[in-house]
């Protein structure tokens, strides 16, 4: 009999990706790291750099998604994006990303996160809640792509953030993981129904 061959999944994105990983392997393990300890069949490769935008994803990062070939992305971008471009344009730069893992590179399902508030920051703020919105809306119709929201980061003041109030604390870690492991979760329900 055959042995099957471990799902994949890629969590793809920027600071708070590496960020978590160095977080997680100073409290766990790399093994850990692999499959979150949701499944033997299943093996997660962490590429996160800091600063990344969905254009330089596109342009520096796609071997690692081709020499991988996940069955699944975890997408997390949009932050750095939202400094220098409109919700529109950052909501559609990310809606392309996730046709081109689809069409090009053979991923079953995009999951695209929610891009997380920063502290103090009411205009970079409404920016998130107009890219959040956009992105319901542009994504709902593609059946290989779904949204995920990262619960519990709305309407939090101070308790998550570090002190550059941009990045994510250890309490903050703790929640980030957790949504991304629901997440992961999720996708792996989508990808292989019971």
């Amino acid at each position: 009999m055959a042995e099957t061959q471990p799902t994949r999944v890629l969590i793809l994105g920027h600071s708070f990706i590496h960020r978590l990983k160095s977080f997680l392997v100073s409290r766990y393990s790399f093994s850990f790291l692999r499959n979150l300890q949701l499944s033997e069949n299943l093996h997660i490769r962490w590429h996160g750099i800091g600063g990344r935008t969905v254009s330089k994803v596109v342009k520096y990062d796609l071997g690692v998604v081709g020499s991988f070939a996940p069955e699944i992305v975890i997408v997390q971008l949009g932050s750095n994006d939202l400094t220098s471009m409109s919700a529109a344009k950052t909501g559609s730069a990310i809606e392309d990303l996730a046709r081109l893992l689809f069409d090009c590179y053979g991923v079953k399902l995009v999951c695209v996160c929610q891009t997380i508030f920063r502290r103090d920051l009411p205009s970079f703020n409404k920016q998130v809640k107009l890219l959040t919105q956009y992105l319901r809306v542009v994504l709902e119709p593609l059946p290989y792509v779904i949204y995920w929201r990262h619960r519990g980061f709305w309407n939090c003041k101070t308790r998550f953030f570090a002190s550059d109030g941009v990045h994510l604390n250890s309490l903050g870690q703790y929640k980030f993981f957790s949504s991304l492991r629901g997440a992961v979760l999720k996708c792996l329900k989508i990808v292989m129904p019971s």
